[in-house]
């Protein structure tokens, strides 16, 4: 017998737990480094429409659909080179449905998402958005969870020139509407005008 031979280790509970956390935190930190360049994965949460997403609200950093919890959420894309007269009406009506419900002491989180993240900087949301519509929250994420979110709300990825010749993304042809626990609730044409999205969320609201 060979006495100079190296005892053979024996996996132990210990040492088996060790090597199962070292693997658990390398596939935690892959995992990590994958959301970080690809963006976080979306979840639908068994809604029709609509789903998880984190996104940045200008000037208020991170958001997601947990912070609009308790609204009545209106869900919008859009990018900042559509003709005003396109889509500033519809901005200003779902600024103008959060007002109105205010009023009732209903609570409405009226979100505009920009379908072009790569060129809609903050400040060019800001300047297009808001003196639009001055209650509406406009969004803005990575490319990446842009294209997921988008799709998960069923807006539309298409591009269309206007008469000037300026290229712009189709916005979405209607609001989704979120209920306060986070579902989805229903939609309506984004040119219904502001007493019809009213009325749209009242017969949402008594339906549940």
């Amino acid at each position: 017998m060979n006495k100079n031979r190296t005892p053979r280790k024996t996996w132990t509970a210990p040492r088996l737990a060790i090597v199962v956390l070292i693997l658990a935190l390398a596939l935690s930190w892959s995992g990590y480094r994958l959301s970080e360049k690809f963006g976080s994965t979306v979840s639908t949460q068994g809604n029709e429409i609509g789903g998880s997403y984190r996104l940045v609200a200008l000037g208020e950093g991170n958001v997601t659909e947990g912070d609009f919890k308790g609204n009545w959420v209106l869900v919008w894309f859009f990018d900042t080179h559509c003709p005003k007269g396109l889509c500033g009406p519809v901005l200003k009506t779902m600024s103008d449905t959060k007002l109105a419900l205010a009023r009732e002491g209903v609570r409405v989180a009226p979100l505009a998402i920009t379908l072009d993240p790569l060129h809609d900087e903050s400040d060019d949301l800001k300047k297009y958005a808001l003196p639009l519509g001055d209650h509406v929250v406009p969004l803005t994420g990575s490319p990446s969870m842009i294209d997921r979110v988008a799709k998960e709300f069923h807006a539309p990825n298409e591009m269309v020139h206007a008469e000037d010749g300026a290229a712009y993304h189709l916005p979405a042809p209607r609001i989704v509407i979120m209920d306060p626990q986070g579902r989805y609730a229903g939609t309506v044409d984004s040119t219904a005008g502001t007493e019809a999205l009213v009325t749209r969320i009242h017969q949402l609201a008594h339906r549940g």
